[in-house]
């Protein structure tokens, strides 16, 4: 009876081991594939980051409108003032529930 109750002990202990060791190479997989997202991440980030960057530079107001001055008889491009910009009572919303929404709350203000 000991004899068999070593085997199964022994069968068990094996086959524990077995489950450890697959169990440990799958975390490290795992370990490994997060760690190169969060590289790739980081990269996205820092790219994103010199896009910003990038974007504010060339969205310097000298800078577009000495462009605009420019190529103003290809563009026809003006100067923007407050003068070209409407009221949101002025914008006819679709009559759906935003719509109808914003409606209410420009009427609640005038």
């Amino acid at each position: 009876m000991k004899t068999v109750l070593y085997l199964l002990a022994g069968i068990a202990v094996v086959f524990a081991a077995s489950w450890t060791y697959k169990v440990n190479y799958q975390v490290q997989e795992a370990e490994d594939r997060v760690a190169a997202l969060s590289r790739a991440i980081d990269r996205e980030r820092t790219a994103i980051a010199v896009l910003g960057a990038e974007w504010a530079y060339l969205n310097r107001p000298e800078r577009l409108r000495a462009l605009s001055e420019t190529y103003y008889a290809e563009l026809r491009l003006m100067p923007i003032d407050s003068a070209h910009f409407g009221e949101v009572g002025q914008v006819a919303f679709p009559p759906d529930e935003i719509g109808l929404a914003v409606q209410q709350i420009v009427a609640r203000e005038n």
